[in-house]
Order: C-alpha cells, then structure tokens, then sequence
C-alpha cells in the first residue's frame, strides 16, 4: 500500500489476520460491505424523504 501511516498498514494486518484473509481480501471485503452500507443509507434516505 502507498502512501498509508505504517501504523494504519500494521493494523489493516492485524485484523486481516484474525479473520483469516490477506490484507488484499480484507480490504476488498470491507469495500465492498462499505459500498453496500452506502447504497443502503441512500435508499433509507429516499424513503424518509418520501414520507415527509
């Protein structure tokens, strides 16, 4: 990774490690649920926007 704090890098390891991923599939999994999370608060949103 470039330009990333070492200590963030170390990290990213860490919790690659405990679930049983590479960094590389750690971080694709936690885009991916990022990706979604932010879909989904769009759709919240569009529906509260709907009822008000």
């Amino acid at each position: 990774m470039r330009n990333v704090c070492p200590i963030v890098v170390e990290n990213l390891d860490d919790l690659a490690k405990r679930k049983g991923l590479s960094r590389q599939a750690f971080l694709k999994e936690q885009l991916e649920i990022l990706s979604i999370v932010e879909e989904e608060a769009k759709r919240e949103q569009a529906i509260d926007d709907l009822y008000n």
